[in-house]
Order: C-alpha cells, then sequence, then structure tokens
C-alpha cells in the first residue's frame, strides 16, 4: 500500500461530504427546442442546418487560477518533471436535472487526463519514479444556471441564484482583470448563464496532503455550452483544450477551438511511459 494511501482515503471521503447535487428539470427548455424546430417555416430549412447542423468542434473555455503557493512553484519541464498521486472524484452535477445524461467511465477520463498531463510533464507516480510533489483531484460534469423570475410584470427582475458558482467556472480569479465595461465583460456575464459541461483538475500540495492538510496550488476548469452536445463528445475536447494550460495561470478565461470526439465516444489513445527515476 502506497504510504500515503490513509491520507488520500481521508480526501476522497472529504470530497464526498462536500459534493453538492440539486435536482429540477430542463422538460420546458427541451420542450420550447422542439417546438421552435417544429413550427419553423420549411424555407428556415437552410438556415436551421447552418445554425443546428452536426458540429465538428467546440468552444471551449479554459481558466486556471494559481494560488501565492501555487505561484511560487515553476511547471515542470522535460528535463524536471512533476510526479503525481491522483484522486478521482468523479462525475457532479448542479442545478437542474439533464434527463438520461450519461457519463463516461471514469477509468476513461482518466486515461485522456493522463496523457494531456503527460504531454505538459505531468506523470503518475509509480514504482519506479520520482517520489510525487502533487495531488492531483479531477471531477467532471454540468453545472446548470438557476434563475427564476419575480413575476413582476411592472418591474420585472431575475435572481440568479448560483452566479458565484457559474461565474467561478467560467473566469474564476481572472474577472478582476477584465474592465466593467467593454463586450469582453459581457461574453463572461452570458456565458455564466449558459447549461455548460466541465472538467476541473485541482492540484494539491502532497506533503501537505499527507498530514491531512489542504494546499491548494492551481486550478483548472475547462467548461463547454452543453446544448445539441454529449458530455461524451466534449470530455476530449475539454481536455484536450486545457492540456497546454496545466499550471499555467490565465490572466483572462481562454477561449479555445477543439474537436470533439467521434460518434460521442472517449477516445483513450496509446498509454503514455513514465520516465524511471534517475
Amino acid at each position: 500500500m502506497h504510504p500515503a494511501a490513509h491520507a488520500v482515503v481521508w480526501w476522497v471521503a472529504t470530497l464526498r461530504r462536500n459534493a453538492r447535487r440539486l435536482h429540477a428539470t430542463r422538460a420546458a427548455r427541451a420542450l420550447l427546442f422542439t417546438a421552435l424546430t417544429a413550427t419553423t417555416p420549411a424555407h428556415a430549412g437552410p438556415i436551421l442546418d447552418a445554425l443546428l447542423g452536426t458540429r465538428k468542434d467546440v468552444d471551449v473555455n479554459v481558466v486556471v487560477d494559481l494560488s501565492e503557493a501555487g505561484r511560487k512553484v515553476a511547471p515542470p519541464t522535460k528535463e524536471k518533471p512533476a510526479f503525481y498521486y491522483p484522486v478521482l472524484a468523479g462525475y457532479r452535477e448542479s442545478g437542474s436535472l439533464v434527463a438520461g445524461e450519461t457519463t463516461p467511465p471514469p477509468n476513461s477520463v482518466a486515461k485522456l487526463l493522463a496523457k494531456a498531463l503527460a504531454a505538459q510533464h505531468y506523470y503518475v507516480v509509480g514504482t519506479q519514479t520520482a517520489a510525487p510533489s502533487l495531488l492531483l483531484v479531477f471531477h467532471w460534469g454540468y453545472m446548470n444556471p438557476q434563475i427564476d423570475d419575480t413575476g413582476d410584470p411592472e418591474n420585472p427582475q431575475a435572481i440568479f441564484w448560483n452566479q458565484k458558482e457559474m461565474l467561478a467556472l467560467v473566469a474564476g480569479n481572472t474577472l478582476k482583470n477584465v474592465s466593467s465595461l467593454g463586450f469582453e465583460r459581457e461574453d463572461i456575464l452570458q456565458n455564466a448563464r449558459d447549461d455548460r459541461y466541465f472538467v476541473v483538475v485541482s492540484a494539491y500540495d502532497f506533503e501537505a496532503a499527507k498530514e491531512k492538510k489542504k494546499v491548494l496550488l492551481w486550478q483548472a476548469k475547462m467548461s463547454t455550452p452543453s446544448h445539441r452536445v454529449a458530455l461524451a463528445e466534449v470530455i476530449p475536447s475539454m481536455i484536450t483544450a486545457g492540456g497546454p494550460h496545466f499550471g499555467r495561470e490565465t490572466k483572462r478565461p481562454e477561449s479555445v477551438t477543439a474537436p470533439l470526439a467521434k460518434e460521442g465516444k472517449v477516445e483513450v489513445g496509446t498509454p503514455v511511459g513514465v520516465p524511471d527515476k534517475k
């Protein structure tokens, strides 16, 4: 058993206690979309095909936040790689329930993440590697905005119940770097109102984790609108888009175009070798 096994068990238990699941329904939104497409005049078909046709790629929003402790840690290089102990926190839901939603097998997601991390010189710890310096926690799923109208026709207002959480997903700590006026902030605020799929990678100091202390070094958040795509299609896209940013702070949200997985399948690719300890 790994010497930090007990600490990892404590970590997983803590993550599970803190996971929140808020369930509702999106039936009304689906009904509205169905009614719109069903009542569209025939001559509008080409326009709808252009707008709603088969998608081959997706725009991924990428945000990486670094803590003060994280800024003191240089990103790994080929000459000085970083080794990590992985923790699969798994699938999470926040907001309205998506009927029939399926999630890829955790091991498939873990392999995709391991491949993307290895490309940036982060490697899973092994029996022949150096000791880990990081504990990486992976979770993925969807987050939807919870917005209610007050119902006053003379003074209509909306209550955005989880705006803080949605903004944290699409902007993280970068919002302070964006002018309060202009299209950039408007784009961020609009992104926070989209139903979104996400993948989050959180990097903690391994030595602190062994002492049951949480010292967050960096957190990468990749997300994309969930409209007309499946989670299995976009998980590889989000990981591909986020990979080059792992461990590197973004001053503003980055928009990255990435291809969709074929037929909604998670392709894990060829396993990545881990350098031996020298």
